[in-house]
């Protein structure tokens, strides 16, 4: 009986232990064991593997109302503020009445200037009339001085109560700082940090004023003092390095920032800040090495996906931007910026349709954000929808008046429906809105131009150089009217004239060739051209018209002779470099002009142009393929506005069967450059390749009636014949 029992015993004691264990693997046990060990996590302060304890819990109840604030709540303690918002504001709809969640609620509010919605979160007042932390939220919500001074009387009231906490003096300090009363507030934030000397919220409040008062050495050692007292994982180890940041000290910011990961590897907000600054200076690696740090940790981090989507499209890997901005709508799909950049995303792929459509869901959730409206009438503009783009102008106006791009857009989209008065009527609205800029007075010029005004055109362009003597297209504008006026004297003295107001520019010196070329005076046009470039060894259009001029005189080896004693003296000499290669790219010496510009860019990597003319005759002259489009893309990241550029890439592109990108970019140098016969013949065969017969016809036509020969004149012809 007695061994009897014992088994029993033993059954049921198994059972128990069976029955525990299953317990123990429920959801709602699993539940319950994130949840305490989130919870013990925050009372450690590590908020990074409390975010992890939480994320887990709400994988078995997405609603959990504590799971949720406190995930949020942990977020906002590693200031990822972004990330904390949708949990923070689920939360308030969870527990209305949780104090704490509403005041930090209410703090990112404040940040984000949302003084409304920051004064709402104070409603605790209304039960704890007393309350410290939502007394100085509604201190820093006040606008008028009228109200100012009853925060001020209010915190006074309550001194007697808090005048030992360093929080009270730092809200009375920043009512007098808006006050512009800088002794009274720094009195205040002295007495902040008297009370309670690790205080971060008082050395930090000091640091500011400082700043202000543009005292940095004192402001910097407010900032040291915060970096030492902040806990490990605190946002507030990064003002100083935002303080370095905001100094244009930046190595002294990235040494700040290298310092908190090493101390704490997994602070996501120091790491995200290293990216941002290496995205700033192109450090385009550095930006992916710091962004991997971000996503391993938490690979929904949305600032990272963001940020990592903007370095991607910077540099033109296009398909990885488009997943990574599709990503961040995924995880918000209500962030307007993020339509933006994947509309731009898009356009580098060259699907303007689809950049389109980004772009009205960016207008549609954020009818006030200019960047959206603006880039959408651009587009309208290029794409030939130019009413469109007026009607968005016209409502965007009324509502932002005082934006300048939307008039230069507006007259733009004018002058492209042939209705030049209207077009002069929104560039006069830049002269008011900027009466010390030349940009206004130009634009009215080129309206007035378009109306037949050419005395009214020649005053402004005059009134443009008078408040801007080096702008070089004023000039080129007045030199255009004498030409057509049959003044070749009078174009020349002009730009001469111009040219002893602004005798450094590069630029007049490169319009002063051109005149010089159409004169046919060759030899004054070569000492113009060399002096741009010697001015501004960067500039492309003095390296294409010296070819042109050497191809026209045929003197390749009298100029390679010349280029040759320059190399012997400077082997590392640039411009020498470039000219030789486009003479022998002239001459047909393909290996010895590759040779050059080879040696061009192991001196700077980054000139353009000898990378965009190596990775033409690389793409022509059976060389390395990969590595044309590397230089191409190098190319035109450098100069993303030249067309001889977009067009050397896009026919990469097209030979390799990227026909929509190819199209996009061959259509933007087809536009600029309209009269040159080997681009257009380029953009007409993406076109026909693409379906669209009208803009290949036109094109086509461009290519094959033009004077002259060029590379693939003979296919144009077949492929135009095809058409018809």
């Amino acid at each position: 009986m007695w061994r009897k029992s014992l088994r029993l015993a033993g059954v049921l004691v198994m059972m128990g232990s069976l029955v525990a264990v299953g317990c123990g693997r429920s959801p709602e046990a699993k539940k319950a064991r994130y949840l305490e060990r989130g919870d013990n996590y925050i009372q450690q302060g590590k908020y990074s593997d409390a975010i992890i304890a939480y994320r887990n819990a709400l994988r078995y109840e997405q609603t959990n109302a504590r799971a949720i604030r406190q995930l949020g709540l942990a977020l906002y303690q590693l200031g990822q503020v972004a990330q904390a918002y949708p949990f923070l504001r689920k939360s308030q709809e969870l527990e209305p009445g949780n104090g704490e969640v509403r005041l930090k609620l209410g703090t990112i509010y404040l940040a984000a200037n949302s003084l409304k919605q920051a004064r709402e979160a104070t409603f605790v007042l209304e039960t704890e009339p007393d309350n410290l932390e939502a007394l100085t939220l509604w201190a820093g919500t006040v606008t008028t001085p009228e109200d100012r001074e009853a925060a001020i009387r209010r915190l006074e009231a309550t001194r007697a109560a808090f005048e030992g906490r360093a929080k009270f003096h730092v809200a009375l300090g920043t009512l007098y700082f808006g006050k512009q009363d800088l002794t009274a507030a720094e009195r205040a934030f002295t007495e902040a940090v008297a009370r309670e000397p690790k205080a971060i919220e008082a050395h930090s409040a000091l640091g500011g004023l400082y700043l202000a008062k543009q005292d940095t050495a004192r402001a910097e050692e407010e900032y040291k003092t915060v970096a030492e007292i902040a806990p490990p994982g605190s946002r507030d180890r990064l003002r100083l390095a935002d303080f370095y940041l905001f100094t244009q000290r930046r190595d002294e910011a990235k040494e700040s920032l290298r310092r908190i990961v090493e101390k704490t590897p997994d602070y996501i907000p120091a790491w995200r800040r290293l990216a941002e600054i290496g995205f700033a200076e192109q450090r385009y690696d550095d930006s992916i090495k710091a962004l991997r740090m971000v996503l391993a940790k938490n690979p929904t981090d949305l600032d990272g996906l963001f940020l990592r989507g903007r370095v991607h499209l910077a540099k033109r890997e296009t398909t990885d931007a488009v997943q990574d901005f599709q990503q961040v709508l995924k995880l918000e799909p209500g962030l307007a910026t993020a339509h933006v950049e994947l509309a731009l995303a898009h356009l580098q792929a060259g699907s303007v349709q689809q950049a389109k459509a980004e772009l009205k869901e960016a207008m549609r959730l954020a009818p006030s954000a200019p960047e959206a409206t603006l880039l959408l009438a651009e587009l309208n503009i290029q794409t030939g929808a130019s009413q469109a783009a007026i009607e968005d102008l016209a409502k965007f106006i009324t509502k932002q008046p005082d934006t300048v791009r939307a008039y230069a857009l507006l007259g733009s989209a004018y002058l492209a429906t042939r209705d030049a008065a209207k077009a002069t009527e929104a560039y006069r609205k830049i002269v008011m809105l900027a009466p010390k800029g030349p940009l206004g007075h130009y634009l009215v010029a080129l309206g007035l131009r378009a109306q037949g005004d050419s005395t009214g055109a020649k005053k402004e362009f005059e009134a443009a150089l008078a408040l801007s003597p080096s702008y070089v297209d004023p000039v080129a504008q007045l030199v255009q009217i004498a030409w057509a006026e049959k003044r070749p004297d009078e174009a020349l003295e002009r730009v001469k004239k111009q040219m002893t107001l602004a005798p450094n520019s590069a630029g007049l010196q490169d319009l002063l060739g051109r005149v010089y070329l159409a004169r046919g005076e060759q030899g004054p046009a070569e000492a113009a051209f060399l002096k741009a470039i010697e001015l501004e060894p960067r500039l492309v259009d003095p390296y294409l018209r010296l070819g042109q001029l050497y191809g026209a005189s045929g003197k390749y080896d009298e100029a390679v002779s010349k280029l040759n004693e320059l190399l012997k003296a400077n082997p590392k000499n640039v411009v020498a470099l470039m000219l030789a290669g486009i003479v022998y790219g002239r001459k047909g010496d393909i290996p010895k002009a590759q040779e050059s510009y080879e040696r061009a860019l192991a001196v700077d990597p980054r000139l353009a142009l000898a990378a965009n003319n190596l990775a033409y005759l690389l793409s022509e002259h059976g060389g390395d393929k990969e590595k044309a489009l590397q230089l191409a893309q190098t190319a035109k990241e450098a100069a993303p506005d030249e067309a001889n550029f977009s067009d050397t890439l896009g026919w990469i592109l097209y030979k390799r069967g990227v026909y929509q990108r190819a199209t996009a970019l061959l259509r933007e140098s087809a536009t600029k450059l309209p009269d040159n016969p080997e681009v257009q013949y380029h953009f007409g065969m993406a076109s026909l390749k693409g379906g669209d017969t009208k803009s290949a016809q036109t094109a086509l036509s461009r290519a094959v009636n033009a004077g002259g020969s060029f590379s693939g004149k003979d296919e144009a012809r077949k492929a135009l014949a095809g058409i018809k």
